[in-house]
């Protein structure tokens, strides 16, 4: 049997964005499947740097999507692609907002390229084209696309998207890559080499921190606000955020701790209790 294209989707976000998986299942069943093909949408654009071997492929796997984005915007035939198919219906049904999946799409060239972000301002912008971007669209697709919802939802997609590169320096080291800001990284006096050799550096912990308590300042002030229990892509994907700055502050915000590789079978309870007191 063939699966379908939401099927297809749901199964690509379970082997690759463990995260977005786990908040995928407490979502409505109604829903599930145009928030999963907008979650896939996001882990093609992700991994594009994955799974090139230099980066003008990577412009070019970008551009196809940028092409079909198109497609799917002119309300015609879109090519054949599961999740190009899955999210031409999901935005048939939302009428989700293409100028987002275009700037996740511009982001994510802007990484391949090797612009790093300068400064915290420039790399709160990113994770607002990216994580930001996803969690507005997720919103739409379970109709709650209100502009009270527009602070917060920017607040837990850059606490997010900061939580998850502070974890994934040491990842990211050894493609040769750096995803925090230089600021940081210059004010604590890195040796991006040394980190590039997967050499630890005392100094790397202060820069990771700073990152970190920028995240869990927002994190804090997304809490300030009304989030209701049905904005649950809002709920969970902050419940996550908040373990993993939990995790990095344990482990002294040194990328090199081993428990910050660890996956948290109990994740999927806290989650849970989560989705149903709309707390994170």
């Amino acid at each position: 049997m063939v699966a379908s294209p939401f099927d297809y989707c749901l199964d690509q976000v379970r082997q690759g964005d463990r995260d977005r998986y786990l908040a995928l299942l407490f979502a409505p069943q109604a829903a599930r499947g145009h928030l999963a093909a907008l979650a896939a949408f996001n882990l093609e654009l992700a991994r594009t740097r994955d799974q090139v071997s230099e980066s003008l492929l990577g412009l070019i796997r970008l551009q196809w999507w940028r092409e079909a984005i198109g497609e799917i915007r002119a309300g015609g035939h879109v090519r054949q692609h599961q999740v190009v198919e899955a999210l031409a219906e999901a935005s048939r049904a939302r009428g989700l907002d293409a100028d987002r999946m275009l700037a996740m799409i511009e982001a994510r060239e802007s990484e391949l390229e090797g612009a790093e972000a300068p400064s915290l301002a420039a790399f709160n912008e990113r994770a607002d084209a990216t994580a930001g971007a996803l969690l507005h669209l997720s919103l739409q697709a379970l109709g709650l696309d209100a502009p009270d919802l527009a602070e917060p939802t920017r607040q837990i997609g850059r606490a997010y998207a900061a939580a998850g590169i502070a974890r994934s320096v040491l990842r990211d080291a050894g493609q040769r890559r750096l995803r925090l800001p230089q600021e940081a990284l210059s004010a604590a006096g890195i040796d991006a080499d040394r980190l590039f050799d997967l050499k630890p550096q005392p100094q790397l912990a202060e820069a990771v921190r700073q990152v970190a308590e920028e995240a869990a300042r927002n994190l804090a002030a997304a809490r300030r606000h009304a989030v209701p229990r049905s904005a649950s892509p809002l709920v969970l994907t902050a419940r996550i955020a908040g373990l993993h700055l939990e995790r990095l502050r344990r482990a002294a915000y040194d990328p090199f701790a081993p428990a910050l590789a660890d996956q948290h079978p109990m994740d999927v309870w806290r989650l849970l209790w989560s989705n149903l007191s709309g707390r994170f």
